[in-house]
């Protein structure tokens, strides 16, 4: 059974199913080699999100195309998610359309998270796999994310905007040979996340503030859930997307008696405890999806929220589980 971390909604598959299926590209046995139901397109399920980048990324070595950049060009936001496409019609403008997709995010896909911050005083709207980008299909899947943003981000800023300057997880070598759709934009690569520069009013807040204490302590753990697995969630980057300033975040947390390090050690463990359930996983990718590059980091970090090693608590779980 597919556990719900990175996972990924069946919806996002089905463009790349259309695509094939229009230009008369055979899929299914593909599909079948990685367990994707060939009824894809009728019914919504949770896949691996590893299963869909293999896939895609099979798919691209036996067409010779760049699928996800190809699916992105054509890509809508009611192909995405009909329920999406509805909540965003309701918002009046990109600021709100950007909240609703924070929200509504988890329902899409476990393995993407979706913020917003500035960058050298421009606004860009950033996302981030729990994937590393050396894995099978990651560039595939990365350019069909920031093409379906983009086509969000067009349902507010007109049919033909484009964004000044956009950053790629991904190499620029992967680029080669391909044919990028906007001549106009800057593109950056081999950066930590990607992200598309946006217009945002410069008041522009990120996270609506609580309208009560309770509900403040409720959201900052549910955010933290969220972002604790980015490499950079510190009490300044947290803060500042928050909206406020550092020490007023750390006054916050103690007069609720929370700890940031503790919510974000809280979910990291939770994170590394679920995957290292999963055997496939080599301990530096485990590593990596909890928020860290180093993978001697992560073992001291493990060791203190379990009192063993992530090889010990492997070996456990698997016996355990027999």
């Amino acid at each position: 059974m597919t556990s719900n971390v990175n996972t990924t909604s069946s919806q996002n598959l089905v463009p790349f199913i259309r695509y094939f299926e229009n230009n008369r590209i055979e899929w299914k046995s593909v599909a079948s080699k990685f367990d994707i139901p060939e009824d894809i397109g009728t019914r919504q399920i949770w896949l691996s999100s590893q299963q869909m980048m293999f896939f895609l990324m099979e798919m691209v070595r036996q067409t010779n195309q760049g699928v996800g950049l190809e699916v992105g060009k054509l890509i809508t936001v009611a192909q995405i998610s009909p329920f999406l496409e509805e909540s965003l019609n309701r918002c009046r403008d990109l600021g709100e359309a950007i909240e609703t997709l924070i929200k509504l995010m988890p329902e899409l896909s476990s393995h993407v998270v979706i913020w917003v911050e500035k960058i050298e005083g421009y606004w860009y709207l950033c996302h981030r796999s729990a994937y590393h980008p050396s894995a099978p299909g990651f560039d595939q899947t990365e350019w069909f994310r920031s093409f379906a943003l983009l086509s969000m981000c067009r349902l507010f800023l007109g049919e033909r905007w484009a964004p000044e300057h956009v950053y790629m997880s991904f190499p620029e070598h992967l680029t080669h040979g391909l044919a990028l759709s906007f001549p106009t934009t800057r593109m950056s690569f081999a950066h930590p996340y990607g992200a598309l520069r946006i217009q945002l009013a410069d008041t522009f807040q990120p996270i609506p503030p609580a309208s009560s204490d309770v509900e403040w302590s409720e959201h900052i753990k549910r955010l933290s859930h969220t972002y604790a697995i980015l490499p950079w969630f510190t009490v300044d980057w947290f803060a500042k997307f928050l909206n406020m300033s550092s020490r007023t975040l750390q006054r916050k947390l103690a007069e609720k008696g929370l700890s940031l390090k503790r919510l974000r050690d809280e979910s990291r463990s939770k994170v590394a405890r679920t995957l290292l359930g999963e055997e496939v996983l080599p301990p530096e990718e485990v590593a990596w999806r909890c928020g860290y590059s180093d993978l001697s980091n992560f073992n001291r970090a493990f060791r203190a929220w379990t009192g063993m090693t992530p090889a010990q608590y492997r070996r456990l779980n698997l016996k355990s589980a027999q």
